[in-house]
């Protein structure tokens, strides 16, 4: 397993890769001209930048801010935890 700092030190490749492997998509928000997709790793989240319509990805980082977690409290659908 590795850490947020871990994780922000590997190549945009290896992150990729962790991601694809062992990410689990969490929510989605739009910000500017990007699509961020917001994934859980090992314990921490990530971000992921997609330029639209290349599906092109420009950043991958990870989030270590509480105040950024808030930005996809409306995005997250938690209706079937109750029924």
């Amino acid at each position: 397993m590795i850490t947020a700092l871990d994780f922000q030190n590997l190549t945009e490749d290896l992150k990729s890769y962790v991601l694809l492997n062992n990410g689990q998509h969490v929510a989605e928000r739009n910000y500017g001209i990007y699509n961020i997709q917001l994934y859980a790793v090992y314990g921490f989240f990530v971000e992921v930048y997609y330029l639209p319509g290349s599906d092109e990805i420009d950043q991958i980082l990870a989030v270590n801010s509480d105040e950024m977690l808030e930005l996809y409290l409306d995005a997250i659908d938690i209706k079937d935890i109750y029924y």
